[in-house]
C-alpha cells in the first residue's frame, strides 16, 4: 500500500490532525468549523466543483470523501472534537521538552517557536495564508496541510509550557487534603537562653504528592479523580514515565482506549524497560482493535489505502 503522504507535524506521531485537514485553528467552535467545511465542499463536491479535467475532478471527489468528510465527522461533534484536542495536546505536551530539536519543513514553524509574546495572535497570523482557500490548489494540498500541522504541534507544545499561574505548583499550593497531617506539638521545657534545634522536615516534591494521591484514587476505582491528579503531575514534569503509565491505565479502566494508547505509548517511549510500562502495554493490547496494534505506517496506510490507490499490482 502507498503510505499516507504527510509525515510532518502531528501526523509524524501516528495521529490524524483533523484540524489541519480542514484548515481550522485549534480553538474553533462547531459553527465556524461548519462554515469552513462548507467552503471546502464548494471546491470539491462534484455538483459545484469548477475543475475542468476529469482527472482533477476525480482527485477532488476522493479528497472530499476520504479526507475532508472523515475530518468533519470528528470535529463537528463536541465529544469527539474534545477527545481529539486532548489526544494531540497530550502528544504535544510529551514532546515539548525537546521542541527545539524537532525538524521543521516550513519557516513559519521557526517564527512560532520564537513567539515568546502574543502566542495566540502569532499562531493565527501564520495560519491565515495557509488555510485561506486551502483546497483550491490540489497539487499543493498535502504540503499545505503538513505546514498547518507543524504550526498546530508547535502551538500546543508552547501552550503546554505556559503555567496556569506565574509560578509552577508548589507544596504550599496543594490543597489541605494533600498536606501531611500534623499532630499536636509536645512542648518540653528547655534551659533559659537555649533553644531546641529545629528539625527540618523533608519536603516532598509536589508531583510526588499528586502521584501518591492519584495512586490512592486508582486503587479506590475513582479513575476520574486520579486522572485529574496525574494531569497536575504532567504539568510539572511532562516526561514522568510512571504518571503517563498510570494515566493510561486510568483511561483504560474508563473505557477510553484511544487516550490510554497515547499515554501508555508515551510511557514506553520514555522508559521502555520499565516492567509496569510493559504490563500496561499488554493490558492495552487486550482491548485495542486489531488495526490499532499495527505500527504507525501500516495504520495510516490502512486508513487511506483506498484513497491512494490500494495495493500495487
Amino acid at each position: 500500500m502507498v503510505e499516507f503522504p504527510i509525515q510532518q507535524g502531528l501526523f509524524k506521531y501516528n495521529v490524524m490532525d483533523y484540524h489541519a485537514i480542514l484548515g481550522t485553528p485549534l480553538d474553533m467552535g462547531a459553527p465556524e468549523i461548519r462554515q469552513r467545511y462548507l467552503k471546502i465542499a464548494y471546491f470539491l463536491h462534484p455538483d459545484t466543483c469548477k475543475l475542468e479535467s476529469t482527472a482533477d475532478k476525480k482527485r477532488a471527489i476522493k479528497l472530499f470523501s476520504k479526507l475532508v468528510n472523515p475530518a468533519y465527522e470528528i470535529l463537528s461533534r463536541e465529544s469527539s472534537r474534545t477527545e481529539q484536542v486532548l489526544i494531540i495536546s497530550e502528544i504535544a505536551r510529551g514532546l515539548a521538552p525537546e521542541k527545539d530539536k524537532i525538524t521543521l519543513a516550513h519557516e513559519d514553524g521557526q517564527k512560532l517557536l520564537r513567539a515568546t509574546n502574543n502566542l495566540d495572535l502569532v499562531y493565527r497570523q501564520l495560519l491565515h495564508p495557509l488555510i485561506t482557500d486551502l483546497y483550491k490548489d490540489l497539487d499543493n494540498i498535502f504540503q499545505r496541510v503538513a505546514y498547518i500541522s507543524e504550526l498546530n504541534l508547535i502551538y500546543l507544545m508552547m501552550k503546554s509550557e505556559q503555567p496556569i499561574s506565574s509560578k509552577p505548583s508548589s507544596p504550599t499550593m496543594v490543597s489541605a487534603s494533600l498536606r501531611p497531617r500534623v499532630d499536636a506539638t509536645i512542648v518540653t521545657e528547655t534551659s533559659p537562653g537555649k533553644e531546641e534545634p529545629k528539625k527540618e522536615t523533608p519536603k516532598i516534591p509536589p508531583q510526588e504528592i499528586y502521584y501518591r494521591r492519584a495512586k490512592e484514587k486508582y486503587d479506590q476505582n475513582s479513575y476520574s479523580e486520579a486522572i485529574a491528579e496525574l494531569r497536575e503531575v504532567l504539568k510539572i514534569d511532562p516526561r514522568d514515565s510512571k504518571s503517563h503509565c498510570l494515566l493510561g491505565l486510568c483511561y483504560l479502566k474508563s473505557k477510553m482506549a484511544t487516550m490510554a494508547k497515547v499515554h501508555i505509548t508515551m510511557a514506553l517511549e520514555i522508559n521502555p524497560s520499565d516492567p509496569l510500562n510493559i504490563l500496561a502495554k499488554k493490558e492495552l493490547d487486550k482491548v485495542l482493535p486489531p488495526d490499532d496494534k499495527k505500527d504507525s505506517k501500516s495504520t495510516k496506510s490502512g486508513f487511506f489505502g483506498g484513497f491512494f490507490g490500494g495495493k500495487k499490482k
